[in-house]
């Protein structure tokens, strides 16, 4: 009998970016960059700057909850939330437990107060590389659980 494999792959992705913009111009000005370095080298017009109650914690869980609610996900079953960052809010915890602590009280009332409890939680920094960090180890985390479970 041949094993029917599934597909792993990604499914669906969220991003959250903040409501208040900086004029690349005025970015130029005060930096003294030339302008058409960012607008025509670039492509910027605008760069989007956090709010002050914003940072990549709460820009992680607006994301995260975004992709919970389209999907209807129960947190209870998501295995890992890992974030790929350029470097962590502070020196003694990753970026994501904070995301997930705003999102465990999002969602308690729907999934119980400990509802993120089986999920493994991992900021990877150095940004771009990070991400890619992040969705290689879950590929293959996906691939194991797969072998050991025989599916």
């Amino acid at each position: 009998m041949a094993k029917r494999l599934l597909p792993v792959g990604i499914d669906d992705m969220a991003f959250y970016v903040p409501k208040l913009y900086l004029d690349i111009r005025t970015l130029a000005e005060k930096r003294n960059i030339i302008y058409e370095k960012l607008s025509q080298g670039l492509g910027l017009y605008k760069m989007a700057v956090c709010d002050v109650h914003e940072d990549a914690a709460t820009m992680a869980a607006e994301a995260i909850a975004e992709l919970i609610e389209r999907n209807q996900l129960d947190p209870r079953r998501i295995g890992r939330i890992y974030l790929g960052t350029e470097s962590a809010l502070d020196g003694s915890k990753p970026t994501a437990t904070y995301a997930v602590e705003m999102l465990g009280q999002r969602f308690a009332d729907r999934y119980g107060p400990d509802c993120f409890r089986h999920c493994d939680v991992l900021d990877m920094t150095f940004a771009c590389i990070g991400a890619i960090d992040a969705l290689h180890n879950t590929l293959d985390w996906v691939a194991a659980t797969k072998r050991i479970s025989g599916s």
